[in-house]
């Protein structure tokens, strides 16, 4: 249990099929909040909507349980926060230059282009005799491995046109500086990779907490984003950038200017006409045009 939090510590593998797996099982059998385990591989790891997730070593592979006390129809909030927590901790490595790309991609921002994807969320529901959880799985790049192999060519996570790699050390004050990496994160993770995936699980927890706190205090009317809705926003990469809307088949939808994401985590884009269209996650995905 840590003393700081009163979490409970984390679980550290070398390696499983998926930490998301693991903590569901630990869901459903009654952990309590917090619970979490973190591998440094992965053999079956997954993105969203079923997708391949690349972990080889070289990655920080965390599943987070969290059990917001918000009824189940706000869970679709819980992306946002986890995305929000990951944001907070590698701010507080002195990570720079790092923002979330709608929904919850983790990116190293260049520019208005999309950026490289510095990591992903993958956020699944389950049910057990306590209620309902959630299972916040994360996946960060930490260190370019031998050959720049974290992510084949042949490999794109079920994406359409997916991002290029990015590295959380190459992201340090001295690896942005335009040096050959930061020594952040690499010194970091010799001294304790449990210290670090505590790191992130904190982070998470926290911004899920204080979601679910200030939710209880608002209408129900008002939308499960609506507490973080200003902070989400803010940590943006394309808002107000022009933007092309791609569905996951690759079938190019619609373009115009990404003004907003609604209380319900759908983006807003407004064309020239001046008329705005809704996105969810589900139907399509943005990149930088």
């Amino acid at each position: 249990m840590s003393q700081a939090t009163g979490l409970p510590q984390v679980t550290i593998v070398d390696v499983t099929e998926s930490t998301n797996d693991d903590v569901m099982r630990l869901g459903r059998e009654g952990a309590p909040h917090g619970s979490a385990v973190a591998a440094r591989r992965q053999t079956l790891g997954r993105g969203r909507r079923g997708h391949v997730w690349v972990s080889p070593k070289g990655g920080l592979y965390l599943s987070v349980l969290v059990r917001p006390q918000v009824p189940r129809t706000s869970f679709s909030a819980i992306p946002a926060a986890c995305g929000l927590g990951v944001l907070d901790a590698c701010r507080a490595l002195g990570a720079q230059g790092v923002a979330l790309k709608w929904p919850n991609d983790i990116v190293a921002c260049v520019g208005e282009k999309d950026g490289s994807k510095l990591g992903g969320i993958l956020v699944e529901v389950g049910d057990s005799a306590d209620g309902p959880f959630a299972v916040c799985g994360i996946g960060v790049n930490l260190a370019r491995p031998p050959r720049e192999a974290i992510r084949p060519e042949a490999v794109h996570d079920g994406m359409v046109g997916a991002l290029p790699p990015a590295y959380l050390d190459e992201r340090m004050a001295a690896g942005v500086s335009g040096q050959a990496g930061g020594s952040g994160v690499a010194a970091f993770v010799a001294g304790g990779f449990e210290a670090l995936a505590t790191t992130f699980r904190d982070a998470v927890a926290s911004r899920v907490e204080t979601w679910a706190e200030a939710l209880g205090a608002r209408p129900a009317a008002a939308g499960p984003l609506a507490p973080i809705l200003a902070d989400y926003q803010g940590a943006l990469a394309l808002l107000g950038h022009a933007v092309q809307a791609v569905s996951h088949a690759g079938e190019a939808l619609d373009r115009g200017t990404f003004v907003a994401v609604d209380a319900l985590g759908r983006a807003i884009v407004r064309q020239s006409d001046g008329r705005e269209l809704r996105f969810s996650s589900e139907q399509a995905s943005l990149r930088a045009i």
